[in-house]
């Protein structure tokens, strides 16, 4: 019975590395598909089939490949069965990890899963996945159907379904891929396209939670109708309206008389809108992004660092953890020793969370980027702004590119690659890690004063 234990212990895989194995199993299953004939119209290189399939999987849309011109339909069907793997299994494990893993769950995990969302531990992880599937088919068939129509005129009804379908998945899962060589750039004056894909986007990066308490918030009768959500779901709406607004702002101010100099007022500020949206995580873009001022590049890298929301597909930082930094910054200045809104105090526990990752985070993007900019065989003849801002739209699982993704060597890929994958999981994965691994000192040490500053 001692050797059974001890076999069982020494092929025990944490749940974190199930999460983890599963992903880069299901990457390199992609890569190997998209090298088989029929795929592409071309042999696909290994480098380029691997880097697809990661940016697919991790919903990034970071390509060295047009995937219009280069994929076939089959290709493209296996690309746009990854990206939903991809993003979907993502928001399934976050949220579903303890009906997926059965009742052998460690407490570690549920006290996890307790932090990450508190306030809907009652709610049965079963119904949890249901209801993202529910929610999942439900935007995307909606989206399919009016991008259908939007899509129709000019081209075949097969055509025009294949684009509608692939958008709508590609938009709510968050990832950027597009059918169309030029992105969405053809249509920056359409508003029914650019509409319904920011609308996705924007649903696909507020989180489960989100959803959940918009669907249900108004049948709670008798409450102020913002008061009828969390603080959690709170603050992750009013930091994402003032993302979107600011950001729409800026783009609008920077590059109304310089990328969008030949534009209507009308589609100047649709295209603001939409890159307002698409930066902060999803990837599409409707005005050449090579063509953008550095200091409108310089806003959009701010945007895509910090990216969705928690519980969500989206990549980045994550709204919840810039507000947080914002709280604590105003409880400073007011002299104030707890962070508070809404008559709640934000945990320490919380705090300090916010406060590592965002270090964390900005760590390692710069360290990326210093050994992009290190490798001897790095030479492209581009600015230092646009090797960062392939490393921030990498890490925040953005997609966005300044056109250099395809002219990277091997070894650039294969890092960009890595740097997708550590983005997507990254995030998440250092939560897990900080609660798995914290301890609390059984002794008081005493405190000392440094100078800083």
């Amino acid at each position: 019975m001692a050797n059974t234990q001890t076999v069982q212990q020494a092929f025990h895989i944490h749940p974190l590395q199930k999460v983890l194995l599963s992903f880069l199993g299901l990457i390199l299953t992609g890569a190997l598909l998209l090298m088989l004939p029929g795929m592409a119209i071309a042999q696909t290189s290994f480098t380029d089939a691997l880097f697809t399939a990661t940016s697919a999987v991790c919903v990034t849309g970071l390509i060295t490949l047009d995937t219009a011109g280069h994929f076939t339909l089959g290709g493209k069907t296996l690309i746009l069965l990854l990206i939903q793997l991809g993003g979907l299994g993502i928001m399934t494990f976050s949220l579903g990890l303890l009906s997926m893993l059965g009742k052998n769950l460690s407490l570690q995990w549920r006290f996890t899963f307790s932090d990450l969302y508190s306030g809907f531990e009652a709610v049965p992880a079963r119904k949890i996945i249901r209801l993202i599937l529910i929610y999942t088919l439900v935007i995307e068939g909606i989206a399919s159907c009016i991008l259908f129509f939007a899509f129709l005129p000019g081209r075949s009804v097969s055509a025009a379904l294949g684009h509608a379908v692939f958008h709508a998945v590609s938009a709510f899962c968050n990832a950027g891929f597009s059918t169309f060589s030029d992105s969405l750039i053809r249509f920056q004056g359409n508003p029914l396209i650019i509409l319904t894909i920011s609308t996705a986007v924007i649903l696909g990066g507020l989180g489960f939670i989100v959803l959940y308490e918009l669907v249900s918030g108004p049948r709670l009768k008798g409450r102020r109708l913002f008061s009828r959500y969390t603080t959690h779901s709170r603050i992750i709406l009013i930091t994402t309206a003032i993302l979107l607004l600011g950001g729409t702002l800026v783009f609008f101010l920077l590059e109304k008389s310089h990328a969008m100099a030949g534009l209507s007022t009308s589609d100047r500020l649709l295209a603001s809108f939409f890159h307002s949206v698409s930066c902060r995580t999803a990837g599409f873009n409707s005005i050449n992004i090579s063509t953008l001022r550095e200091s409108t590049l310089l806003a959009t890298m701010a945007l895509m660092f910090i990216g969705g929301s928690p519980g969500s597909i989206a990549g980045g930082i994550k709204t919840t953890t810039i507000a947080v930094i914002f709280l604590l910054l105003r409880a400073k200045f007011r002299g104030e020793e707890d962070v508070v809104i809404w008559g709640r105090s934000i945990e320490k526990e919380t705090i300090d969370r916010s406060m590592t990752l965002i270090i964390l985070a900005f760590l390692f993007v710069s360290l990326v980027t210093f050994i992009m900019l290190t490798i001897k065989d790095f030479d492209l003849g581009h600015s230092f702004i646009s090797v960062i801002f392939e490393a921030v739209s990498a890490f925040g699982t953005v997609g966005l590119s300044t056109g250099i993704t395809g002219q990277l060597p091997i070894a650039e890929k294969y890092l960009i690659a890595a740097v997708m994958f550590i983005g997507r999981l990254g995030p998440l994965t250092l939560i897990t890690a900080l609660t798995l691994r914290h301890k609390k000192h059984l002794i008081d040490h005493p405190e000392e004063q440094i100078m800083i500053g």
